[in-house]
């Protein structure tokens, strides 16, 4: 288990390409375009205004977090439950062998394992460890609460823009009658949109996933504290993951 590595610029800008290069791509398979050219000034146009949509909703430090949870999570697929179940067959392990006060050293790159290990080592009560675990849950939701928001409003700012485009040619069309480049604008907004929505149904699965490694983590300490039987902890874990995220 290690900590969430930050994430620099240049490893979100691929990020940021293959979003234009898929929504490029579907743009072009659903209104049937075979020219890129005639594909690429909505895309940019569509990208363009739901960028400055953000921009005004949303403080760039929050974007940039939303763009490394995206990588991080809805990209790499996030952490396993079966990596904290290991993790914590380790630290049971080390207070078999040296103790709480063994336990108490262990460091990590995992800042929620450091903390297990840390109430585990102060011995602390089952009220102390189910506050800690009430405290992550609670901050894991508002994070992915708010991540979930930039990609949210990105896909309603998508098709806000892509409509307005396709109104905008309509309208300045020299003759009347409706031809397949006037909807271009809003079916590339469409496609954006249809993305933001497979980057959110990942990041709720990866957000799933972390609950029950919390869950896992924190009421491991507890049986720890009770216990430190390996085996046994090792077949109560595993009633915490459910079926569908074990790998």
């Amino acid at each position: 288990m290690r900590k969430q590595q930050s994430v620099e610029v240049w490893q979100v800008i691929p990020l940021i390409l293959a979003a234009a290069l898929l929504t490029i791509g579907l743009a072009m398979f659903l209104s049937g375009t075979e020219k890129l050219i005639d594909v690429v000034q909505p895309v940019i146009v569509v990208f363009g205004g739901a960028l400055a949509g953000l921009l005004v909703t949303f403080s760039t430090n929050h974007i940039g977090q939303a763009l490394q949870l995206a990588l991080v999570r809805g990209v790499r697929g996030g952490t396993a439950p079966e990596q904290m179940v290991r993790a914590l067959l380790k630290i049971c392990e080390v207070s078999r062998r040296d103790g709480l006060l063994g336990v108490a050293d262990i460091r990590s790159n995992s800042d929620q394992v450091e903390e297990i290990c840390f109430l585990i080592g102060q011995a602390s009560d089952e009220t102390a460890i189910r506050f800690a675990l009430e405290r992550r849950l609670a901050s894991e939701r508002l994070y992915h609460q708010m991540t979930a928001d930039v990609f949210l409003f990105t896909g309603i700012y998508a098709v806000l823009i892509g409509i307005l485009g396709t109104l905008l040619l309509y309208v300045s069309q020299a003759e009347p009658g409706v031809v397949g480049a006037t909807f271009l604008p809003f079916v590339c907004g469409v496609s954006l949109a249809i993305l933001m929505c497979v980057l959110l149904g990942r990041l709720r699965a990866a957000n799933m996933r972390e609950l029950i490694i919390a869950e896992v983590a924190y009421r491991g300490g507890a049986m720890i504290l009770e216990d430190n039987n390996v085996q046994r902890l090792w077949n109560q874990l595993n009633l915490l993951v459910p079926p569908g995220m074990r790998r």
